[in-house]
Order: structure tokens, then C-alpha cells, then sequence
């Protein structure tokens, strides 16, 4: 179900309303703690380790981070590590609600607390239950994942817990509101970044891979959407092919490779190594692209767009020898699978955003206006002609996914075999 709600309008009001709300809110606290209330940090303060006996272990946890199902993909080993630490917590999770399914069958979590993003109303109605069962279950401890948002520091703070961790993220103005304030850096991957704000905490910050199950309902739709390639060799590789690129909310597509390049590209691995390709996607915009990227192939494909819920895409990354895909939720579900990816990346930065396997291929060119999009803008980019992802040239793709994951398909699944590279090696 695609979300209605205009997330460009939303950002706005966050930005600015959520200055505003942060701002009254913080001056409140300091008032409050001044007249021996609870302690709030003063605006610039910074809250390193205490020495000493560490914190009761709290009883009730509760995890935010909105958007985003890569995002949730790359945090499932961060709180895994969370649950090892405190095994007998109840650890609820406020996402968006299609995010849920995933968290849910990650077994990290007690309970999912959506958030409907279907328009306004629903947003506000879905987030005053998230307040009221905030206020009649008091949380002890709020982890905010979210690094720009505002909307969860306020929440995190109108939830009433008495310790409060959160991104002090340069430039955005939100840390003042928690307890625990961790610094923002765009110098690691996003799976490191978030293990951060487990330090205050001190649990480890390594977190370990976590395994997903499927179900058999689960592959047996996979099976049946893979019955449209009847007339092909059962143990033809599979290489699932994500042209879209999420929600758009720019100018233009600027994550995306470019469609005529998508379907030349998948023509030669048909060609040349007798692949099934399937193409993947979900909603109006990348249906639209799956046909347009099917009208262009002279190779057969099969349209899977809106055939597949999250899990049973995840079933499908399981069987998959290779996925190729924009930098989008779906290369952070193969790289959780161990299935290898061959990404494109231009406006936001591998570093940070990268599949993150060994065996995974990045392709990125590195020009110096990139990355044009990251949490310290608030992902907000004006570029109109994306040439760092757009000048990645079919041939070099073709030339990389056949010698490293289709010629010999037993090297195809060996972490460390090969590093990524970027696409101006």
C-alpha cells in the first residue's frame, strides 16, 4: 500500500515546526529541573560514560525509526544486540507500519507500534495511541534512531523516560532534548552510526548478523511467481533487478540508473549467461518502469512488480545469485540475506549507505559534488542532473557482474573473494 502522506510538506513542517516544539520543549525541562523536577542537561552539555556502578537494567525499551525498510534491515543486528543485553526487557518499536512485518519475524522486538503515513490524519490519530500508550506504560529508556527528525525527539521527550538517547546531529538542533546526547558522524557505515547509540548503554558495538526466516507459504510464492520461467533450465541463476529507486522527492530520480541502461544491461546477462531475470518493485512509478524496462529488452524478464509481500521478496533475494539494484531498500534486504549486490550510488555515499558484504559490488563515481544527499541537509538535494549515477556505463557493469558473480558461479557466494570496487577503477 503506497503511503499518501506528502512527505516533502512533512518534512517542512517538521523542520521548522520542530524547532519551534524543541526549542519551547527544552526551556521547559531546564524550568522544570531547575524547580527539582527531573534533571535535564543544559543546551551544550555532553554526557560521556560515568564512572562507577552502571544503571539498573531498564524493563521497558522503546526504538524508533521512521522510514525507511533498509534502514530497519540495517538495524535488525544493532538490536539483536540490544536484546542480548537485556534479555528480560520488553522492547516496543515505532516505525512506519510497513516496516513491521520484517521487525516482527527478526525476533528482536516484544511489539511493533505503526505509524500510518496514509495522510495526515491518520499520522496524528496513529501517533496520539503511540502517546497514550506511552503515558500509561512509562517507558525507562527511549533509543531514537532517527538522525534529522525532530517528530521523534518530541516524542521521545513527551514519553516521560527518564533517559533519553539520541543523534546530536550538527546542524539540526535536536539534541538538547535527550539525556544521553551521541554525537552524529557521517564517517562509518549507517549500521555502525546506529550501533553508536548503544554506547552510553555499554553494550558492545558490534553487533552480530541475525538471520530472517521465511516461511514455506513464503517460498511457495516464490516458487509459483518463478513458474513463469517454465521453458528455462532449472538451475538457470537467478538475478533479481530493482529499477526503481523508493519514493521520489526531487526534481528528479536521483538515485536512479538509468532505465535504457537497466534493460541493455539485463539483454547481455540473458545473453550471455542464460539468467532468469526478474524485475521487482512496488507501486504505480516503478510498475510504470518495469514495463518501460520490459518494452525495451529484447531477452524475456518477468514482471514481479506488486506480486510479492516483504518477506516473500526476501524469499526470493534468498534464491537469488545476484541482485542488481539502486541504492534502495531492496539491496539492504539482499546484503541481509548474504545474496550478492551490484549497487549504484552517486548522490548518497557508499560509506554510509553501501550493501556492506565483501563479496558486494559498489558502483560509484565518486565525483566532487558528491554526495549531494545526507543527514546533515536533511537528505535534501537540488541537483537537477545526477551525472555521478547516470555516467556509469553499462559495459564496465556487464563486464564486473560476469567475471565476478555469473562465469563461475562457485566464487559467486564466497565472502571476501573480491573487495568492492567503485565504478571509476
Amino acid at each position: 500500500m503506497a503511503a499518501t502522506l506528502d512527505m516533502n510538506l512533512a518534512r517542512r513542517i517538521d523542520k521548522w515546526g520542530g524547532l519551534v516544539l524543541c526549542e519551547l520543549l527544552f526551556r521547559w525541562s531546564r524550568l522544570r529541573a531547575s524547580l527539582g523536577g527531573a534533571p535535564q542537561p543544559p543546551r551544550r552539555a555532553t554526557t560521556p560514560p560515568k564512572d562507577g556502578a552502571r544503571a539498573p537494567a531498564p524493563r521497558r525499551i522503546l526504538a524508533m525509526k521512521f522510514y525507511g525498510l533498509g534502514n530497519i534491515a540495517m538495524l535488525i543486528p544493532v538490536l539483536g544486540a540490544l536484546r542480548r543485553e537485556y534479555p528480560d526487557a520488553e522492547i516496543d518499536f515505532l516505525t512506519m507500519a510497513a516496516n513491521g512485518q520484517l521487525l516482527e519475524r527478526s525476533d528482536t522486538v516484544s511489539r511493533v507500534l505503526p505509524v500510518d503515513v496514509e495522510g495526515f490524519v491518520p499520522l496524528l490519530r496513529s501517533l496520539f495511541r503511540v502517546f497514550r500508550n506511552t503515558r500509561s506504560r512509562p517507558y525507562d529508556l527511549v533509543i531514537d534512531f532517527e538522525q534529522f527528525v525532530k517528530l521523534s525527539t518530541i516524542l521521545s521527550f513527551l514519553s516521560g523516560a527518564p533517559r533519553r538517547i539520541g543523534f546530536n546531529t550538527d546542524g539540526q538542533r535536536r539534541g538538547p532534548l535527550y539525556t544521553d546526547r551521541v554525537v552524529y558522524t557521517d564517517s562509518e557505515h549507517a549500521s555502525r552510526i546506529f550501533s553508536r547509540l548503544l554506547r552510553p548503554l555499554g553494550i558492545d558495538t558490534t553487533p552480530a548478523a541475525r538471520k530472517v526466516a521465511t516461511t514455506s507459504l513464503e517460498d511457495e510464492a516464490v516458487d509459483e511467481l518463478l513458474e513463469g520461467f517454465a521453458d528455462d533450465p532449472a538451475d538457470a541463476p537467478i538475478v533479481t533487478v530493482h529499477v526503481g529507486s523508493g519514493p521520489n522527492f526531487y526534481q528528479v530520480p536521483l538515485k536512479r540508473w538509468p532505465i535504457e541502461n537497466f534493460a541493455a544491461l539485463c539483454d547481455q546477462i540473458v545473453a550471455k549467461h542464460g539468467a532468469r531475470v526478474v524485475l521487482t518493485g512496488k507501486g504505480d512509478e516503478e510498475a510504470a518502469l518495469v514495463r518501460e524496462v520490459a518494452s525495451l529488452m529484447r531477452e524475456p524478464a518477468l514482471d514481479a512488480c506488486d506480486r510479492l509481500g516483504v518477506m516473500e521478496l526476501v524469499a526470493l533475494l534468498k534464491r537469488s545469485r545476484l541482485t542488481v539494484v539502486n541504492d534502495t531498500s531492496v539491496m539492504h534486504l539482499s546484503a541481509m540475506v548474504g545474496t550478492p549486490v551490484a549497487a549504484f550510488f552517486g548522490p548518497t555515499s557508499p560509506l554510509n549507505y553501501g550493501p556492506g558484504n565483501d563479496h558486494d559490488l559498489v558502483l560509484y563515481r565518486d565525483l566532487y559534488c558528491s554526495p549531494c544527499v545526507t543527514n546533515y541537509n536533511l537528505k535534501v538535494s537540488r541537483c537537477s542532473d545526477p551525472v555521478c549515477v547516470r555516467g556509469i556505463p553499462v559495459d564496465r557493469v556487464m563486464r564486473e557482474v560476469s567475471e565476478r558473480y555469473l562465469s563461475d558461479p562457485s566464487k559467486a557466494f564466497a565472502p571476501g573473494t573480491s573487495r568492492a570496487r567503485t565504478a571509476d577503477e
